[in-house]
């Protein structure tokens, strides 16, 4: 299993997964056909469910300052473009902790495994797939985030037993 986004969600601009394609709208579905889209969570969720969404999921330092501001920003107008929400990540995170890559990229990666409920089955389809092995066969999963290596480690410890 290989656990990573394709390059063609992420160059694909109306899907809004790349926090570079500032017009993109925030769209953010790996499948096209389910409701709940980035621009539906970011607009509706209350500020402490998008708090635990991006402390959770993308283990950001800073995700109650940002997630206060999505609120305040939505009050004067909904957030509909990928650039209004990396604008308010960039006020959200002071100057001096910017330095550790795209200020926007915790926040993006969290509110994708938000929409496409990334995590809670893949504990699941990991114990799947190891009891579709023959014995002594072999399961390989490359892993790009810590969310995803815990969930991947959880159930191989638990098919171990």
């Amino acid at each position: 299993m290989d656990l990573g986004v394709s390059s063609y969600q992420i160059d694909n601009q109306e899907r809004g997964f790349s926090y570079i394609q500032e017009e993109s709208t925030l769209d953010m579905r790996m499948d096209q056909t389910q409701k709940v889209t980035a621009r539906d969570i970011l607009n509706s969720y209350s500020e402490e469910e998008l708090y635990r969404i991006i402390k959770e999921y993308g283990e950001e330092r800073f995700a109650s300052r940002i997630a206060r501001n999505i609120c305040i920003y939505r009050k004067q107008k909904e957030i509909e473009h990928v650039g209004e929400l990396v604008e308010i990540i960039r006020k959200s995170i002071p100057a001096k902790f910017s330095n550790d890559g795209h200020p926007a990229k915790r926040t993006f990666q969290a509110i994708r495994i938000a929409v496409n409920n990334e995590i809670e089955p893949l504990y699941q389809t990991v114990l799947d797939a190891i009891n579709c092995l023959k014995s002594s066969g072999r399961l390989c999963v490359i892993t790009f985030h810590s969310l995803e290596d815990r969930a991947v480690k959880k159930a191989f410890e638990q098919a171990s037993r």
